[in-house]
């Protein structure tokens, strides 16, 4: 069994990366911002995820803090790569108001990222 490691929590994020932007993509192009808001609420529900379990980690001293950094600055940077692109579809605005919107909503609710995707790329 391999060790989970930075490298290996970089390419996990660089894979999430090419799966979810041209998703995005799409959706914008289609002038889908309630899509791209789902996208990212639940990216960000996603990010959120991974602190609360670095925080348990931490407090029973198993954190590997560099591989968390690695992951969790991997998710922002993805959240803000959608929110550069909304802008540059001038969708900017829409896709945060709805994102604000549905981060608490029920139709995301159990929803996870990788479930997301596979209905996503169907």
């Amino acid at each position: 069994m391999v060790k989970y490691s930075v490298d290996y929590a970089a390419e996990e994020i660089g894979t999430l990366e090419l799966i979810l932007i041209p998703i995005v993509e799409r959706y914008l192009e289609e002038k889908k911002p309630i899509e791209v808001a789902k996208a990212l609420a639940i990216l960000n529900k996603e990010l959120y995820r991974y602190e609360e379990e670095a925080r348990r980690l931490r407090l029973t001293g198993e954190l590997d803090i560099e591989i968390y950094k690695t992951i969790i600055s991997g998710y922002r940077g993805l959240s803000n790569k959608i929110l550069q692109l909304s802008y540059k579809h001038k969708l900017a605005h829409e896709v945060s108001t709805l994102q604000k919107a549905l981060r608490f909503s029920s139709e995301i609710a159990g929803i996870y990222l990788a479930e997301y995707l596979e209905s996503a790329i169907e």
